[in-house]
């Protein structure tokens, strides 16, 4: 290592895919000697960017895009000119034009994004969980963290490169209108999230009142009254359904199969060599 960098990770997860994501980007970069800080996007609104050489950005993938509510916070952060960053994403499996619509978003902030990686992760969806369930023991593998830690290694050469001035081969991201682009611009332009996962109904017999999905929510789109009460900013991310304790929220397509997070984490991170 020729240089000690100091690289933030900024990332949303709503039931752990996207963080196990970031600590293995976090276990090799930290490996390598450099100063790794992790935020998430709601608590980076103190986050000094210039104290930083390089940049991570990570989501999770809904809709074929990245989750509504970093696209969000993209759009709204200010323009870091001349800075670089790699990208991580987590999705059960088709990411659309997720990666793209990213990388674009940060190009306009006048960042360079010098690679991306998806990790495949268990399906947090509870849309389609009655069928997909099965496989949470499957992904992600040894082999899949695995590769992500040759990405981030990769990625560390790139920034070195870039800091020193050397040319640095990067995607063209380039946004196709492909169809599941096409969806996920329609998806978007839903008029709440109840079109899209159903009304969601409350078993007032089980909550406990613990206001882990108030304080959950990504977006601050729930209130106790004395129960959950779910406001039309709701971005239908399923976050408040999977990690309620009680499994007490519902909806009418839900498979009531809960995604709890990766069980194995600790165990692969061991078995990759990052622990």
């Amino acid at each position: 290592m020729s240089r000690k960098m100091k690289i933030l990770v900024l990332y949303y997860s709503g039931t752990g895919n996207t963080r196990f994501a970031c600590d293995v980007a976090r276990a090799v970069m930290e490996k390598a000697g450099h100063e790794v800080t992790m935020r998430t996007y709601q608590k980076a609104g103190a986050v000094q960017y210039d104290d930083f050489d390089a940049f991570c950005f990570a989501a999770p993938v809904y809709e074929w895009a990245p989750a509504k509510n970093v696209e969000r916070f993209v759009d709204a952060m200010p323009r870091l000119e001349g800075k670089c960053a790699f990208l991580l994403t987590s999705s059960a499996g088709a990411r659309g034009q997720a990666t793209r619509l990213f990388a674009t978003a940060l190009k306009k902030k006048g960042l360079t994004a010098l690679g991306d990686h998806n990790l495949i992760c268990p399906d947090s969806w509870g849309g389609t969980r009655r069928w997909s369930h099965s496989a949470d023991e499957t992904v992600p593998t040894v082999e899949s963290v695995r590769e992500l830690a040759a990405f981030v290694e990769k990625m560390l050469s790139a920034i070195e490169m870039f800091l020193d001035g050397k040319p640095v081969e990067t995607p063209p991201y380039r946004v196709m209108p492909t169809g599941l682009y096409l969806a996920s611009r329609l998806s978007r332009l839903a008029p709440g999230a109840r079109f899209k996962m159903g009304r969601k109904k409350v078993d007032t017999a089980a909550c406990t009142e613990c206001r882990v999905c108030e304080k959950n929510c990504p977006v601050g789109a729930i209130t106790l009254g004395p129960y959950p009460r779910f406001s039309r900013e709701c971005i239908a991310c399923w976050r408040c359904i999977n990690t309620c304790p009680e499994d007490c929220i519902t909806t009418v397509i839900d498979s009531r199969v809960h995604y709890k997070g990766i069980k194995r984490r600790d165990e692969l991170l061991k078995q990759a060599g990052l622990k």
